[in-house]
């Protein structure tokens, strides 16, 4: 009874594995027809997402289009701002070559006063010498009482005097013009040299405000060039947006087609399954009955004999056996570290003397790795330090300014050279410098005013301290 049981119980295992193997193949069609579905609804997904990014960024150049129409009329309103500015500067160099063309005039007026004192003084200086040479081969004291004693009367004694008085006062005369042409003279000299001096003055500004004014026609230039530039990538960018909305729009109409095909298919596809698993299951359900039917057979068989040969073996007796144990040992090892120390040593920071401080305010970025302010880069270097504040931004010690310029980047830039491979640069500062390339400067005195030109976010000074051409921290030498 147990043998029909499990017999029963196999038969009905052999006809639930066929049916289930049977239909293998249209299960495995339909799960790739529903992850193509599911692959289908995930890109529909992603290119409207895609299409929501890009509305976003159309919206967004466009915004930045307006902000920059508005940035180039306010642009255009610095351009005649500064236009005025170069007018004012070309119409002071005017002025400033007439001043010197009227001191050049000046000054060589004085020289020809000054030739001409120097030929009266000359020619006085002869006749002196000649009535004193006179004197000493010719005169004689006693000449004079000669003069004075051979008078025949009184009236002759009286001319005689008078004469002799003539002489005398034309003599003091020509001391005292002498005198006065030697003082004239000095004092014309040194009237050419203020002159001069002046001229010096007037030239020295004069290559500053001409500096400034090719510095500020640099900034105006770079100023548009960037607007320009700005417009036109935004503007490109926003029909690059465009042009990308419209395939998306396209790939989408497309997806929405196929999806529906692929619907539409996976429909005929069950159809089709459902009925290749009713037929599987028929006919794996008539294979599985009659290989139930030989196997059950066959295991009635094989029991028969085993039973029999069981019953032949019951009347024999086994012997006991029995088994040896062992045991094993094993040993452990151990093992010991050793670490050592290292020492490094910090180099003090250079010495502060002979430096000073290039403006007054507070220290807003060290120098060293930073995230930049105006592009956001992380880990980006910084050259020097920012000092945050107003007003003159003064050398931080004497040199020759070797540059006085305006870039992109710092704006209205000085640098100075100090000798023994030391270089300061002052960036960021206003226009109109106070100082020209080739001109020299002592500690403190004032190159410009602290600004915000270039690329910063604010008024400030970027300053750097540069040795034998490499960025060194400017801490180690200012407080």
């Amino acid at each position: 009874m147990g043998v029909i049981r499990l017999n029963k119980k196999r038969i009905l295992t052999v006809m639930a594995a066929a049916m289930m193997a049977a239909p293998t193949f249209s299960t495995l069609n339909v799960e790739a027809s529903s992850q193509r579905m599911r692959d289908l609804e995930q890109q529909q997904q992603e290119l409207n997402q895609k299409s929501n990014e890009l509305d976003g960024e159309i919206s967004d150049r466009e915004q930045r289009m307006q902000s920059l129409e508005e940035e180039k009329k306010q642009l255009e309103a610095d351009v005649v701002e500064l236009q005025g500015n170069i007018d004012e500067l070309v119409n002071r160099l005017d002025e400033q070559t007439k001043e010197i063309e009227k001191i050049e005039e000046e000054i060589q007026r004085l020289n020809q006063e000054i030739e001409q004192l120097k030929d009266q003084i000359a020619r006085r200086n002869e006749q002196l010498e000649n009535q004193a040479r006179s004197v000493q081969t010719h005169a004689n004291p006693a000449d004079i009482v000669d003069i004075m004693m051979s008078a025949e009367s009184l009236s002759d004694l009286i001319g005689r005097i008078g004469v002799v008085s003539q002489l005398v006062s034309a003599n003091q005369n020509i001391v005292q013009a002498q005198f006065e042409d030697q003082q004239a003279l000095e004092e014309t000299e040194a009237q050419v040299v203020a002159e001069q001096e002046e001229m010096e003055k007037v030239k020295a500004q004069m290559e500053i405000d001409r500096n400034n004014l090719v510095n500020q026609r640099l900034a105006l230039e770079d100023t548009i060039m960037q607007v320009a530039e700005r417009y036109d990538m935004t503007e490109d960018e926003r029909n690059s947006f465009i042009n990308e909305q419209t395939i998306v729009a396209e790939r989408a109409s497309n997806l929405s087609k196929e999806m529906r095909a692929e619907q539409q298919r996976i429909i005929e596809a069950e159809r089709k399954r459902q009925e290749e698993i009713r037929r599987a299951e028929e006919k794996a359900r008539i294979e599985a009955e009659a290989k139930a039917r030989a196997q059950a057979e066959a295991e009635a068989q094989a029991q028969a004999r085993a039973e029999a040969e069981r019953r032949s073996q019951a009347s024999t007796s086994s012997s006991s056996s029995s088994s040896n144990n062992s045991s094993s040992s094993s040993s452990s090892s151990s093992s010991s570290n050793s670490s050592a120390n290292s020492r490094s040593n910090n180099s003090a920071p250079a010495s502060n003397s002979g430096w000073a401080r290039p403006a007054s305010g507070r220290i807003t970025s060290p120098f060293g790795y930073r995230t930049h302010p105006v592009t956001g880069q992380q880990g980006s270097f910084h050259a020097g330090v920012d000092i945050a504040g107003s007003g003159p931004i003064r050398a931080s010690r004497a040199g020759t300014v070797t540059q006085a310029s305006f870039s992109g980047s710092y704006g209205f830039t000085v640098i100075i050279d100090h000798g023994n491979g030391y270089a300061t640069l002052y960036a960021h500062m206003q226009p109109n410098l106070s100082v020209a390339p080739g001109q020299s400067v002592s500690q403190g005195q004032q190159l410009g005013i602290m600004g915000t030109t270039g690329r910063s976010t604010g008024v400030h000074l970027h300053f750097e301290v540069r040795k034998n051409g490499s960025v060194v921290n400017p801490m180690n030498y200012i407080n």
